[in-house]
């Protein structure tokens, strides 16, 4: 049985570089504030992503050392002042917890594993999100040989610009590349780690999400929410093109003397239905749908096979610094 450890929970999924990197974070002293303030300086405890949609604490974190705590009063607009927790974390390396125990209101682990992804890279390949905030990314179509893939970030430590890229050509189709870039955001903003099941239940939400941006427009006539997901907006084509042609629109109902309001509603509902021409939708909501996904917006929601899936994080570095 190994030394039992706290967990603390973080809803943001931002969590230190394992190999000795330093973040600071803010917790409200009601909150998570007064398990740091107990645990006290120079504790270990084992920091794990708080998975809202599934309303659980994610297995896997960054076991880190508690360098400082610092108690200060700040005001917020709404709330007023209030008493919070500066800490200062520093990483010490992965871990998992396979069970959790009760104490107070501790919640805490005597079984943790500790391990090196760097090591069981060729077996298990992940990418990981700690030390890191994920800002965005982009996809080139070049040929089906060379369809390079760049999720770009901050290091958290430094806030300097990072990045992680990847030659997807030959193993898959753009579509699914693309698809993989969102996924791959998602999965390290949400987990702290891109492995094959984090992967393939992103790559799901992420389809999912913008199949239901594509229906919400079309159905309402609201080409501003096409592409929208958790994790920003899809550039792309067909929100590209409905930009321009709301933008257009708007302009040109304006210049006719029309008012604002019926101005945008004109502008909308025309747009939607260029956009449903030009690329061809067919009245069929199933189809029109899958058409929007895949021919206007790059996408793809066939789900890939693991072996796939292990081979696309394999051609990924396993961090952004080397």
């Amino acid at each position: 049985m190994s030394n039992p450890l706290m967990i603390l929970p973080v809803a943001n999924g931002i969590l230190p570089r394992p190999d000795g990197g330093q973040i600071q974070g803010a917790f409200v002293l009601e909150q998570g504030g007064v398990l740091v303030n107990q645990a006290g300086k120079g504790r270990d405890i084992l920091v794990c992503p708080w998975i809202a949609d599934h309303a659980m604490l994610y297995p896997v974190g960054v076991v880190a050392r508690i360098v400082d705590i610092e108690e200060q009063t700040i005001v917020d607009e709404t709330a007023g002042e209030m008493q919070v927790i500066l800490v200062v974390l520093e990483g010490r390396g992965h871990a998992r917890w396979h069970s959790l125990r009760h104490a107070g209101d501790f919640v805490f682990s005597t079984d943790i594993e500790h391990l090196n992804f760097y090591e069981m890279r060729k077996e298990y390949p992940v990418i990981s999100g700690a030390g890191w905030q994920p800002a965005g990314g982009f996809t080139e179509f070049r040929a089906k040989s060379d369809i390079p893939v760049t999720i770009y970030g901050t290091d958290l430590a430094t806030g300097q610009q990072i990045s992680i890229s990847a030659n997807l050509g030959g193993l898959v189709e753009q579509e699914q590349a693309h698809t993989i870039e969102h996924a791959i955001i998602r999965a390290l903003r949400l987990y702290g780690l891109c492995t094959v099941r984090t992967l393939l239940d992103s790559m799901i939400k992420e389809t999912d999400e913008l199949k239901k941006s594509i229906e919400y427009s079309i159905q309402f006539a609201m080409p501003e929410f096409l592409g929208r997901t958790a994790t920003g907006a899809c550039g792309n084509a067909m929100t590209n093109l409905a930009q321009f042609y709301l933008t257009k629109g708007f302009i040109d109902n304006l210049g006719a003397g029309k008012s604002l309001d019926e101005s945008l509603q004109k502008a909308r509902r025309s747009t939607m239905s260029q956009l449903s021409s030009e690329l061809g939708l067919t009245m069929g909501r199933e189809f029109r749908t899958l058409q929007g996904l895949k021919k206007g917006m790059s996408h793809d929601d066939t789900p890939l096979k693991l072996d796939i899936c292990k081979r696309v994080l394999s051609r990924f570095p396993y961090e952004p610094w080397g």
